[in-house]
């Protein structure tokens, strides 16, 4: 089996490496810190990448993109619930796993083998936190994306509901204006269109 683990070189990544190492003695492990990676190295012989997500949720969108050539290797985030998953969800095409960092190992071990399998994990119910729509998009991510202040409150007001024109009725600029910002939020943030940020 090859593993390919994203992550920091501090204690929590040792004792996750740790932890796999002794499951899986046969296996092969590649460590890469996110702002080190290649896009162009060879990922076709990896089975599974397992992403620690505390240092990536803070990276700049440029530096965040570097990972999404991971997209066709199944996928297993470790993650805290209070941090913008969306952001994951958005660039990587292949989650297979969210699992808590909380998580004993059998828990853990055994996320890496359904997803191995062929199957999904996940520590919350995904659903729920994929209808979370505030704090998906939290104004730490809105940042690190490079929306404006004005972007930020419009896509707040689009989430809570608003349309078009009580945006534009609200903030006192034409409906044109308004469209204007929402082709740069989308453009920003990576989301196609509004309705998959809160569905």
């Amino acid at each position: 089996m090859n593993i390919l683990y994203f992550g920091e070189e501090n204690i929590e990544s040792l004792g996750i490496l740790h932890i796999i190492k002794s499951h899986y003695p046969q296996a092969t492990i590649g460590i890469k810190k996110a702002v080190d990676y290649n896009s162009s190295a060879t990922l076709t012989q990896c089975d599974i990448c397992i992403v620690d997500s505390k240092k990536l949720v803070d990276m700049p969108a440029s530096s965040f993109n570097r990972i999404s050539a991971i997209s066709h290797v199944p996928t297993l985030i470790l993650a805290k619930k209070d941090q913008p998953l969306f952001r994951f969800f958005s660039q990587l095409n292949n989650i297979r796993g969210v699992i808590e960092y909380e998580s004993g190992v059998d828990f853990f071990l055994n996320a890496i083998n359904i997803i191995i399998a062929g199957g999904y994990c996940y520590s919350w119910d995904m659903k729920t936190l994929k209808n979370d729509k505030l704090n998906l998009l939290d104004d730490t991510y809105c940042e690190s994306v490079g929306l404006t202040r004005r972007e930020i409150e419009i896509l707040k007001m689009y989430l809570a509901g608003a349309s078009n024109k009580e945006i534009s009725y609200k903030l006192c600029r034409s409906q044109k204006t308004i469209s204007a910002h929402k082709s740069n939020i989308l453009r920003k943030t990576g989301i196609k269109r509004f309705p998959s940020a809160i569905c």
